[in-house]
C-alpha cells in the first residue's frame, strides 16, 4: 500500500437504481486518486441497474460487485461491504449521488493529518442548482433524539469552507475510519434505514473520536430518490421514530437517559394527536405507537446492545457528548410542521 495514498474504500449500496447508478459509478472512477476500490452491493434489486453497471464497468479491476439475496435496507447492505473492504477508509456512499474528481484526496488528507477523526462528512450539494446550494454539512441531534441536517437549502458560500466538528455525518457520503469500526461496530442492523448514521457517529464520539466536515471534498446529492422506490411515508416516519428511541436506550448514560427519554415519549404523544386530529393523516400518527411497541418487543436486544456501549465502548463521558449537541428541541420543526 502507498504510505501516501492509503487504500481507500468506496461501498456504494444499490437498489433498483437505474438511471442514476451509472452516473454515480462514472463520477466515482473519474477521481483523480489512483488508489481506491469500488464495492457495489445489490440489494436484490429488480431492474436492470447492475446488468447496466456490469456492462459499463465490469471490466474496472477496482470494481467488485456483491449481491444479496435479499433487501437489507441501509444499514444490513452497507454492512456487507464494509466487512469486504480492505480500505484504511471506508466511504459509504448514495447511488444518487456524483462526486468532484478531487474528492479523495481531499478525504485522505484530512483524515491523515488528524489520527483522532473517526468519521468525517464531505459537503454535500443538492444536486443541479445554480447558484449551488446547500443538501447538508453533516448533522445536528439535539439531547431527546431529533436530528437534523445542517444548513439545509442555503447558497453554498465561503463561510461553509471551514472544516470543523459535527456531531454525526450523514450516510449519503460517510467516511469511516475502518480500524475503530473492529472497536464500535457497524450500522446497527435493527434499525434497518434511518438514523443509523446518527447511532454509529455517536458511538464513534463515546470512543473519543472526532467527527468533522471535509468541505473541499464535495459531493452532489440527488435526494432521497432510492428511498422513495419502495418506502412509504408513514414506514419512514416509523423508522426514524423506532430507532431515536432504541438510540437514547443504547448510548446514553443512565442519568440523561431518565431525563431525556420521557421527554421523547411525551413528544410523540404531541405528535399523535396533532397528526391525528390536525393533519388527519392516521398511518402517520400511528407510527408513533407502534414505534414505542417495536421498542418493547426488541428490548432484549436493545439492552444487550447497551450493555456492549457502555461497557466496551464508553471512554467519554457524557458531558462531552451533549456539549456538541443542539442547544435547542428540534422537534419543534416536526410540531409546526
Amino acid at each position: 500500500m502507498d504510505a501516501q495514498r492509503p487504500l481507500i474504500s468506496i461501498v456504494v449500496l444499490n437498489y433498483n437504481g437505474t438511471g442514476f447508478l451509472e452516473n454515480c459509478l462514472e463520477s466515482v472512477f473519474r477521481s483523480d486518486y489512483s488508489n481506491f476500490e469500488v464495492i457495489l452491493v445489490d440489494n436484490n434489486s429488480t431492474d436492470e441497474s447492475i446488468k447496466s453497471a456490469v456492462r459499463k464497468f465490469g471490466m474496472d479491476a477496482r470494481l467488485r460487485i456483491i449481491r444479496n439475496s435479499i433487501n437489507l435496507l441501509y444499514a444490513g447492505g452497507n454492512n456487507v461491504g464494509i466487512r469486504q473492504a480492505r480500505g484504511e477508509y471506508v466511504v459509504v456512499l448514495n447511488n444518487d449521488t456524483e462526486v468532484e474528481q478531487n474528492w479523495l484526496k481531499e478525504i485522505a488528507l484530512v483524515m491523515q493529518q488528524d489520527d483522532t477523526i473517526g468519521a468525517a462528512q464531505p459537503k454535500i450539494l443538492r444536486f443541479g442548482y445554480f447558484p449551488p446550494r446547500i443538501d447538508y454539512i453533516g448533522g445536528n441531534l439535539d439531547r431527546y433524539g431529533y436530528a437534523e441536517g445542517r444548513s439545509r437549502g442555503e447558497v453554498d458560500s465561503e463561510r461553509f469552507d471551514k472544516a470543523e466538528e459535527i456531531f454525526y455525518a450523514g450516510g449519503a457520503a460517510m467516511v469511516l475510519r475502518k480500524r475503530l469500526l473492529d472497536d464500535v461496530g457497524l450500522f446497527d442492523e435493527k434499525f434497518g434505514a434511518h438514523w443509523e448514521d446518527t447511532d454509529l457517529s455517536w458511538r464513534i464520539r463515546l470512543r473519543g473520536y472526532k467527527v468533522m466536515v471535509v468541505p473541499k471534498a464535495v459531493v452532489y446529492h440527488k435526494g432521497s430518490l432510492t428511498m422513495s422506490r419502495f418506502v412509504k411515508r408513514h414506514d419512514v416516519a416509523w423508522c426514524i421514530r423506532k430507532n431515536r428511541i432504541a438510540g437514547l436506550i443504547q448510548n446514553y448514560s443512565g442519568k440523561n437517559l431518565i431525563i431525556c427519554l420521557p421527554v421523547l415519549l411525551i413528544s410523540y404523544i404531541v405528535l399523535f394527536f396533532k397528526e391525528a386530529i390536525f393533519d388527519k393523516n392516521i398511518k402517520i400518527a400511528l407510527s408513533s405507537v407502534s414505534a414505542i411497541i417495536w421498542n418493547i418487543k426488541k428490548l432484549p436486544d436493545i439492552l444487550k446492545q447497551r450493555r456492549f456501549v457502555q461497557n466496551r465502548i464508553r471512554c467519554v463521558s457524557d458531558k462531552n457528548i451533549v456539549s456538541l449537541m443542539n442547544k435547542g428541541f428540534i422537534a419543534l420543526h416536526f410540531l409546526k410542521g
